[in-house]
């Protein structure tokens, strides 16, 4: 067995709780947290491990999320009104190529971009977000769910 904090290979570890989690570890790594018992390489590849039962997990996901079809949504709308990329990057103070890449859907707008867009075209890109399950977003996105998709980042104001 090893140890899982040094990784080094012991016959006999401890059961040691370090920082919440219970790790086994040699003698030197078990001053790292609470020693709760001893244990053998015998008695660990005896015990079968621990599997939990999956709860289900909801989410609440703050602030307002981009319509599905937004890029599609910006084009139409802006063709419709008959204004160039150029002539909206204008508008609404950012660099063409920014409307290009939301356009083609390559970049999401961020919710700042997206209100002077709504603003200008007239039309609804942001939508209140719900509560949804863990299996919906995964749906949704039809990838893993990552911390990334559920953090939602405040700027703090520089003084």
């Amino acid at each position: 067995m090893q140890c899982e904090i040094c990784e080094k290979y012991i016959e006999k570890g401890k059961n040691v709780r370090v920082e919440g989690s219970v790790v086994i570890t040699c003698d030197e790594c078990s001053k790292y947290g609470e020693v709760i018992c001893t244990v053998s390489s015998k008695e660990v590849k005896k015990t079968p491990p621990k599997v939990e039962e999956k709860e289900e997990v909801t989410f609440e996901l703050e602030g307002e999320g981009l319509v599905d079809n937004y890029s599609e949504l910006i084009r139409k709308t802006r063709e419709k009104k008959g204004v160039k990329q150029e002539e909206l990057a204008r508008l609404i103070n950012e660099p063409a190529s920014l409307i290009h890449r939301i356009e083609i859907g390559k970049m999401e707008p961020s919710p700042q971009i997206a209100r002077k867009l709504q603003k200008k075209l007239g039309v609804k890109l942001l939508e209140e977000s719900g509560v949804m399950d863990v299996q919906a977003v995964k749906a949704k996105i039809s990838e893993e769910l990552t911390l990334g998709d559920l953090v939602v980042v405040k700027k703090k104001k520089q003084k």
